[in-house]
């Protein structure tokens, strides 16, 4: 009973946990809703990821606290204005005449030996109002503000490389599930073309025309063809989860994709020259500039800081706030860290350190770039010439697969040839299939790779 009790009480709290389904003006930005069945549409699927996947949110978030941080920075040139109050209650001798003073309340009987020596307790209240204003701190305050404004703009550049990162997922698991059913196309045809096979053999098996054996294989085979169907069927239900992940809309409805042509290839050319102004290139360069700056902040903190004070005081005695006397101070304030114990020369050089590094990153991030558009070019050409040799392979094998089913149907073959036949017929199905899609993957990365809109076909 305990046990049962469990259970149920897990189960429970399994449903609590479990998203609720998407309300049907959800599913609807993903495509077109017909009966149980939800028709993805590319460019909804792009829409919906972008507005709502949460790590690109997330990016979003960083962007904002990057130009937080570089709107902060101005701290360094800006003055800095502080109101404050305070209370002080005291029996010390001097610290209750100099309250007097304060409050310009002196008297002379103020100065006598035993008021002096033995004031009793006394009240305080200060409210100030300061402005500090640097006026050199040895370049720490502009290139602070440079290196944070330089973060901000790789922040925002990283995030614009998230959106086209984002939009390359969608593509890429929209094809997937494009993939998915057609193979779940190519498997259903097989499956009818194979039973039609087992019907045959049937068939001749009554005529005393051919063998049990013959039977067996064919049943055998159709056999191992469902197994497949199951596997692509989960392929195509796997997509559909990426694509629920992706945009955050949980949906019961069971998720298909629109066909859609092979595109032409984009120029390789085009996607070359335009790799330098890739927003993730463009993000590792002003990090590098960023860090460059860093190191005239350490080599700031170095020098001599001077700033400027200003500030003005009210006294009372007897409320907060109050204003029975007030004073005014200037000043100028000049300090110099000629040693901290070296830690000022680690800090210069570990800023040197991290200059270079990012310099490195750049570099390496550069090339990387121009590797990778050419891998997708090479990429590109071969899924074409696939495609090609598919599509040829196809045609050979649907007429070598009716010509062995004609043949055995009059006893000039074996079931051995024509399921082996039939299995070349299928993988040719499934290899233009396959090339199809790594075509079209092809052509999204490499676009990618020149920082363009992963769905466009072309480099423009």
């Amino acid at each position: 009973m305990l046990r049962c009790l469990m259970m149920c009480a897990l189960a429970f709290a399994a449903a609590a946990a479990r998203p609720a389904p998407a309300s049907a003006s959800e599913a609807v930005r993903l495509g077109e809703v017909r009966g149980d069945t939800l028709v993805v549409a590319l460019p909804r699927l792009i829409d919906a990821a972008l507005e709502r996947n949460e790590m690109l949110l997330a990016s979003g978030a960083m962007v904002a606290a990057a130009q937080a941080r570089a709107a902060g920075a101005w701290s360094g040139m800006l003055p800095r204005v502080s109101l404050s109050e305070f209370f002080l209650r005291s029996d010390d001798p001097l610290m209750a005449f100099g309250f007097k003073l304060n409050n310009r309340d002196a008297q002379p009987a103020d100065f006598a030996p035993n008021a002096l020596n033995d004031p009793g307790e006394a009240n305080n209240w200060v409210t100030r109002l300061q402005v500090m204003q640097p006026i050199f701190n040895g370049g720490m305050a502009w290139y602070g503000k440079a290196a944070a404004s330089a973060a901000a703009a790789a922040a925002r550049f990283d995030h614009a490389r998230a959106r086209e990162t984002v939009v390359l997922q969608a593509v890429q698991i929209y094809e997937g599930l494009i993939l998915g059913l057609s193979y779940q196309d190519v498997m259903t045809a097989a499956i009818t073309s194979a039973e039609a096979h087992a019907r045959q053999a049937r068939s001749l098996l009554d005529a005393e025309m051919a063998t049990e054996a013959d039977l067996l294989q064919a049943e055998v085979f159709l056999s191992s063809l469902r197994q497949q169907l199951i596997n692509v069927q989960n392929q195509v239900a796997t997509a559909g989860e990426m694509i629920r992940l992706l945009t955050a809309i949980e949906t019961p409805l069971v998720l298909i994709a629109e066909r859609r042509p092979v595109l032409p290839a984009p120029a390789a050319e085009a996607a070359r020259a335009a790799v330098a102004q890739r927003s993730d290139l463009q993000a590792r360069r002003l990090e590098a500039e960023a860090a460059a700056k860093m190191v005239g902040v350490a080599r700031g903190a170095m020098l001599p800081h001077v700033n400027l004070s200003l500030e003005r005081n009210y006294y009372s005695q007897d409320s907060m706030f109050g204003n029975d006397a007030k004073s005014w101070n200037l000043g100028v304030y000049a300090t110099w860290d000629v040693f901290k114990g070296l830690a000022n020369i680690a800090e210069l050089r570990q800023a040197r350190a991290q200059r270079r590094a990012a310099e490195h990153r750049y570099q390496f991030a550069e090339r990387q770039a121009r590797h990778e558009t050419i891998q997708a070019q090479l990429d590109v050409e071969a899924a074409g010439a696939r495609i090609e040799v598919a599509e040829s392979a196809v045609g050979a094998a649907r007429a070598s697969l009716r010509i062995v089913t004609n043949q055995y149907r009059e006893g000039l073959a074996s079931m051995v040839d024509l399921l082996d036949v039939q299995a070349a017929a299928i993988k040719s199905e499934g290899d233009l299939v396959q090339a199809r899609h790594d075509y079209r993957i092809a052509q999204a990365r490499l676009a990618y790779t020149a920082g363009r809109d992963a769905t466009q076909g072309g480099i423009q």
